[in-house]
């Protein structure tokens, strides 16, 4: 089981020397309402983009949220130095099989920069090498291209296209399935840092 992940505070992941993913805040609000104006950022996401700062607001207490309920983790990729939120990366956790399905976005002024291929990197070292997960899986729509050569670039597996997996807006929509295991992870993931080698040796000590 998952729940011990629950029992920490939540995690805040180095992304890069600029950016780290956190946890959302209140007044992530305003900057999350603001990049999903842009059309483009939800174009192929089978969700209801936020139609105002309310609804905004509430979107994000629902994802901060489950963490608090042990259903999953939702952190604001953010600026280190100025705390803007600039995107999204969720895991809605099946905690009984150790999986998760992934989920993320970006705001368009930082596209194709490498910024959120680095974020998922975090997320995956994260989830395999602390967290105790052993499946991530990840949906899109087969239209979007972007996302699904993102995935394969990180060592996705594409496993298909579930036929009318999703209902959204009155219908039932077709997604591909992309997953990444433990194992695949190992083969290709970088070695722990020294730090963290450090932290695991002082833990081992510790139990």
């Amino acid at each position: 089981m998952l729940d011990r992940i629950y029992q920490l505070p939540f995690p805040t992941l180095k992304v890069t020397d600029e950016y780290e993913l956190r946890e959302i805040r209140d007044e992530d609000a305003d900057a999350y309402f603001t990049y999903y104006q842009e059309p483009n950022v939800g174009q192929y996401i089978l969700a209801t983009d936020p139609r105002s700062l309310i609804e905004a607001r509430a979107e994000l207490q629902y994802c901060r949220n489950l963490f608090r309920v042990k259903r999953g983790l939702y952190w604001a990729l953010s600026h280190i130095k100025t705390g803007e939120m600039i995107g999204a990366v969720g895991l809605y956790t099946n905690n009984f099989h150790h999986r998760t399905e992934l989920c993320y976005d970006l705001n368009k002024d930082y596209w194709r920069q490498g910024i959120m291929s680095a974020a998922l990197k975090s997320t995956f070292a994260y989830c395999f090498r602390e967290a105790g997960i052993e499946r991530i899986e990840a949906v899109t729509k087969p239209q979007n291209e972007a996302s699904q050569g993102i995935l394969a670039s990180l060592g996705f597996d594409f496993e298909g296209i579930l036929k009318a997996y999703r209902y959204y807006e009155g219908g039932f929509h077709d997604v591909t399935m992309y997953a990444l295991t433990r194992p695949m992870y190992e083969l290709i993931a970088p070695p722990p840092q020294e730090n963290d080698l450090d932290q695991l040796l002082d833990d081992m000590s510790k139990s």
